[in-house]
């Protein structure tokens, strides 16, 4: 998921010259759509030229007047972008599902609803909830804030974020000696990497992630303390160059002009 200028990227079309246009959307924006025109280097995009509007369909329809337009005129060709097969699933927590309780957007509304009697225990997860609703495209944090909803653990952004987090921990494990049963990762031969075990929930692996980073700004604010201060720094730095340039040559005595 995307976002350029709080508009998350919700449609694109690219074409083989690596240039291309994009449609956003924003909910909380006095204009909530928009459509840009990219361009794309070294995998990143630089949007410019904004279309702003208020009706999702008229910018859906610019999104694509503005990509034929384009078209036209220079003869590119479209390039297929791999459809995200992914589902995205987020339990509501802290009331049930009904009207207003959870985001939809014209163009990522919800695909499927389970709807639970009672607020239950989810399974493999460290929470309650009263349900839980499917997504074709991944929730912003702001959405998730703003309606109370926990991501599932096996949705592909969670996956990715503790994939990332359980190298750094897995490390910091190894580097402390850690006992077994006090370890929130192991090390997978086969792939070469750490991961977090099958009980571990994503926070208890972004807590561990938060003390390691606390420790290590701890121990460099301690290191830094200990160099002493600049001053002395450059002074020995000067010291130690004017040694390897070796002693100073003999000046050359100048004859003296009242003898010619």
């Amino acid at each position: 998921m995307e976002i350029n200028a709080d508009y998350v990227i919700r449609r694109t079309i690219l074409f083989h010259n690596k240039c291309g246009f994009a449609l956003g959307e924003n909910p909380k924006a006095p204009n909530p759509y928009v459509t840009w025109q990219f361009n794309e280097q070294d995998g990143h995009r630089d949007y410019f030229w904004g279309h702003y509007h208020n009706d999702p369909e008229i910018a859906e329809r610019d999104l694509h007047n503005r990509a034929e337009d384009y078209q036209r005129r220079y003869h590119v060709f479209e390039v297929e972008q791999e459809p995200d097969k992914e589902t995205y699933k987020y339990y509501s927590t802290q009331r049930p599902i009904d009207i207003g309780t959870y985001p939809k957007s014209y163009f990522n509304r919800p695909i499927h609803m389970d709807v639970y009697f009672t607020r239950q225990q989810v399974p493999g997860e460290a929470f309650q909830a009263w349900g839980a609703i499917i997504y074709a495209q991944p929730l912003t944090d702001r959405e998730m804030r703003d309606y109370e909803l926990r991501p599932a653990r096996e949705n592909l952004d969670i996956r990715r974020q503790m994939d990332a987090q359980a190298q750094v921990v897995g490390k910091w494990e190894d580097a402390h000696h850690l006992p077994e049963q006090k370890r929130l990762t192991w090390f997978y031969p086969n792939f070469g990497s750490y991961v977090a075990k099958e009980y571990v929930t994503p926070e208890q692996l972004a807590v561990r992630v938060r003390s390691i980073e606390r420790q290590e700004a701890a121990r460099a604010h301690k290191e830094a303390k200990r160099q002493p201060p600049i001053m002395e720094q450059l002074k020995a730095a000067q010291q130690e160059a004017q040694a390897d340039w070796g002693p100073e040559a003999p000046t050359k005595k100048a004859p003296d002009r009242g003898e010619r």
